[in-house]
């Protein structure tokens, strides 16, 4: 699967298309469905893409790890097990809003739901006492703004997205508005809402850093706080919708069947110290880009583009990816 160019999150948000000519609506029932079909280019006949700028992606997750190691912080890369969705109760007008990245037009999770999804699992699961949890996360929400030793960085997608769709349908909507005493029955008839999610298998960047860098328990602090985020994400789940599975991230990629039980993918993600002799196979970073090695030519190397163009370069003009890591 190759990207798309320009800003997902802005065509998502303010360039939909499906009105009725008189604007009363969507235009036939399939409009919400087909919109965000669109968007997450799985219309019926196209082969999917991905949303997201190769080498802008790749630029901001640098930055960020960067200033994670500059900082003496923690960092770490995690993957959807099954679908992931956030940003549901944003305005939009298919019902269900979408939490973009602005300036990469990629789903992202907020520094701040980390912070609070991190401070649940620390104080209902991992049992912390409350003088460690204020010390790490800052007083209770209600005691107004605060800050704690530890800072949440938001999480970034390494790579394009692969985006998919789904439909929640409720049944009880006259109930749920309150429309002449009704009931929750199931004769009210169900209506069905799509909307959109980031697909399986699709890799982010978690990462924090303590307040001060030169005080040792702010470091220790980060750490901790690093491994109860990593284990809330796989236990919990982040954004919404996770009481139904969707949320869940794990160290490797892993993707659902269709009785609902995880399987992990064959991947061989190991990193190996890179050969000399032979770059074949590796991902390597040219003109900003990320790029698959087809054949090591000596000087020259043979890659293959994320739009899937195929090109000889210069060996001295690639960088291995990760240190040579296959994948």
């Amino acid at each position: 699967m190759s990207a798309t160019t320009g800003n997902a999150g802005l065509w998502y948000d303010k360039f939909c298309d499906r009105w009725k000519p008189d604007w009363t609506g969507f235009a036939g029932d399939s409009g919400k469905r087909d919109w965000i079909a669109q968007i997450a280019n799985i219309d019926a006949g196209n082969s999917q893409k991905k949303v997201g700028y190769s080498a802008l992606m790749t630029e901001a997750v640098k930055r960020l790890e960067d200033l994670v190691e500059a900082q003496a912080g923690r960092s770490f890369r995690r993957t959807t097990a099954w679908r992931f969705v956030t940003g549901l109760g944003r305005n939009h007008p298919v019902e269900n809003g979408f939490a973009w990245r602005h300036d990469l037009g990629t789903p992202y999770i907020a520094g701040s739901s980390l912070k609070g999804l991190a401070r649940a699992y620390a104080r209902d699961w991992a049992s912390l006492d409350d003088e460690t949890l204020e010390r790490t996360f800052g007083p209770r929400p209600e005691a107004g703004l605060a800050i704690g030793s530890v800072v949440f960085l938001d999480a970034l997608p390494i790579e394009p997205v692969a985006l998919d769709a789904d439909v929640m349908t409720p049944h009880y909507g006259p109930w749920y508005r309150g429309e002449n005493n009704a009931v929750p029955a199931d004769w009210h008839s169900p209506t069905p809402i799509p909307f959109l999610t980031v697909a399986p298998g699709q890799t982010f960047v978690f990462a924090m850093l303590p307040r001060n860098r030169s005080n040792q328990r702010d470091q220790e602090d980060c750490k901790m706080v690093a491994d109860l985020l990593n284990e809330a994400l796989e236990t919990l789940g982040a954004g919404a919708k996770t009481a139904v599975g969707y949320g869940q991230f794990v160290e490797e990629e892993a993707k659902e069947d269709e009785f609902g039980s995880r399987t992990p993918k064959k991947t061989a993600s190991t990193p190996r110290a890179p050969d000399p002799e032979n770059w074949s196979g590796l991902e390597a970073i040219v003109y900003s880009e990320v790029v698959r090695i087809i054949e090591d030519r000596g000087a020259q190397l043979l890659v293959r583009f994320p739009d899937g163009s195929e090109e000889q370069v210069e060996r001295h003009e690639a960088r291995l990816r990760n240190g040579g890591r296959r994948r």
